[in-house]
């Protein structure tokens, strides 16, 4: 299961994006996208695992992956656009903040990442969707209660 210190260290990184960007930014539980009709972004945490880090039970290292999702309305914007929106996504999990106070936290690893662009070009239908997964780790201690 998802860390919430996972979910609200990506989120606040790709809202900062969004927000640069002009783009809205939504928790896909909670926003309605259907009445949307310009290009937004949404995050989701994929699947994720949590293993013991062999050294006792109480500390455990979580691995999954963060999806950022531009979705783009047809015929609405053009792929050196959607390139760099999505270079700037990229980079907010690459690089540290200069800012101490938006530090990942301690614990919080940002691996590799990959992404997928806008597919079946040919099809029918309003939306494109661009999709930039990145891969993280958290080490935590788990408290324990007798």
């Amino acid at each position: 299961m998802p860390s919430e210190i996972v979910w609200n260290d990506a989120y606040a990184r790709a809202s900062a994006v969004a927000e640069k960007q002009g783009l809205p930014i939504g928790d896909p539980l909670t926003w309605d996208f259907s009445s949307n009709q310009e290009a937004f972004a949404a995050l989701d945490l994929a699947s994720s695992s949590i293993e013991r880090l062999e050294l006792g039970d109480q500390q455990a290292q979580e691995s999954g992956q963060i999806c950022i999702m531009l979705w783009i309305p047809q015929g609405k914007m053009n792929t050196p656009t959607v390139l760099s929106i999505m270079n700037a996504f990229e980079a907010t999990f690459r690089t540290e903040p200069v800012d101490p106070n938006k530090r990942w936290p301690a614990g919080l690893f940002y691996d590799g990442q990959n992404y997928t662009p806008p597919s079946f070009l040919g099809q029918t239908g309003n939306w494109y969707v661009a999709t930039l997964m990145v891969d993280y780790r958290w080490q935590n201690i788990t408290e324990q209660t007798p």
